[in-house]
């Protein structure tokens, strides 16, 4: 018999040597607790922070219950192209050394690629609500005999307006499936959303999902609006690893990626939404084999980058959700590694600060640049349009979104 920390489970004695041969030496926190109710079958709502390794928690029941058997029987949802993607290739670690194969259907892909797939029967879909749904009222999708169910990132898949396509899709499939419920957070509407999915569900969390992790070194950078690239600059000079940087626009994304790249970081790349899904792809590809040492992102990439060593995240804008800070830091520190974050702020962002602090309960160390302090900054905050300036500058001094 094959002997790991892995035997507690009831895995078969192949996907011990799976897992292992994967470099596992034990499992994480969130697979302690999620793998018995998975294996036996039971309903789960789990939440626990990025980066704890849920997504294996999900993939070894499925191919410990699904092996050997025809058809497509189980469905992962995840609310982007990305997590769809990295969920996929978790997948094609274990999945086709035990005779399973999955498909993944996300927008930005020819439908014709997924009607060859969807032809395969696969045992695992893997995929977006928007696009799932399309293919379910074009007539190419049946969900009638799934016996398993995943909503992986629930709460991100509400705060994108997914309600009514994750009503949809789970309306198609039987009533007895398991179902599967991995959220960063417990919001209302996750709640009512699992008490309406989940039949007795096994109710689990890891650490607390609106804190930052304690390996986590955050930081805030309190600076004038006018030199937040030159603070930019100076922290990516002191830096020599990976860097995953934060901004609120694609625009924006952009622009910051083109301008770092004009001040010498050649080794650099940007994602957003509006590139086509093949280069989204070969970005996050190169970021994570390390051919380029910078990404530039939007929130797009904040849940849905799994990615070992990132050795620091910047916010270039201060995120406008409290719950996003804790999505965009998660993606350093991960497996129990340390991290860094650096925030940078304005005093039009104070409103936004204060809010990420009472979210995740602590404040956050802070260091003052440009004459700036805690007492004159008191005074100022919370005004105008309530969307704090970028504090990107075209040239000739223009701010973004100014016209020409």
């Amino acid at each position: 018999m094959y002997v790991s920390a892995w035997n507690v489970f009831q895995l078969s004695e192949e996907l011990l040597k799976i897992v292992n041969g994967l470099g596992h030496a034990k499992p994480t926190e969130i697979q302690e607790k999620a793998l018995p109710p998975g294996l036996e079958g039971k309903d789960l709502i789990a939440s626990a922070p990025t980066g704890t390794g849920k997504t294996l928690s999900f993939v070894l029941p499925i191919c410990q219950r699904l092996k050997g058997r025809s058809g497509t029987l189980s469905l992962v949802l995840a609310p982007t192209r990305e997590i769809a993607l990295q969920i996929q290739d978790t997948f094609n670690k274990v999945g086709p050394l035990m005779g399973l194969q999955s498909a993944c259907l996300i927008g930005g892909v020819d439908y014709r690629y997924d009607e060859k797939a969807l032809a395969a029967y696969p045992q695992v879909l893997i995929g977006t609500p928007g696009r799932l749904c399309d293919h379910l009222e074009k007539g190419n999708l049946w969900l009638d005999y799934l016996e398993v169910v995943v909503l992986d990132e629930a709460d991100r898949m509400l705060d994108m307006g997914f309600a009514t396509q994750l009503d949809m899709l789970l309306a198609a499939t039987p009533r007895t499936r398991q179902t599967l419920l991995f959220s960063a957070t417990f919001t209302p509407s996750v709640e009512a959303l699992a008490r309406k999915i989940l039949n007795n569900p096994e109710r689990i969390s890891v650490g607390l999902s609106n804190a930052t992790k304690t390996e986590l070194a955050d930081q805030l950078i309190w600076v004038d609006p006018d030199h937040k690239q030159n603070e930019l600059l100076r922290v990516l000079r002191a830096e020599t690893g990976s860097v995953l940087i934060f901004v609120r626009s694609k625009d924006g994304a952009s622009r910051l990626w083109r301008w770092i790249h004009s001040r010498g970081f050649h080794e650099s790349a940007a994602l957003h939404s509006d590139m086509p899904q093949k280069f989204r792809e070969q970005a996050l590809e190169d970021f994570k084999l390390g051919k380029h040492r910078i990404l530039v992102a939007t929130d797009v990439a904040a849940r849905g980058l799994h990615v070992d060593d990132v050795s620091l995240v910047i916010n270039f804008d201060v995120p406008l959700e409290p719950d996003s800070y804790t999505h965009r830091v998660g993606r350093t520190g991960r497996a129990g590694k340390s991290g860094k974050a650096v925030t940078f702020a304005t005093s039009r962002d104070l409103d936004l600060v204060r809010d990420i602090e009472k979210f995740i309960s602590r404040s956050i160390p802070a260091v003052y640049r440009d004459g700036l302090s805690a007492e004159n900054l008191k005074g100022r905050g919370g005004s105008g349009s309530g969307r704090p300036s970028s504090g990107f500058r075209r040239s000739g001094g223009r701010r973004p979104g100014a016209r020409r």
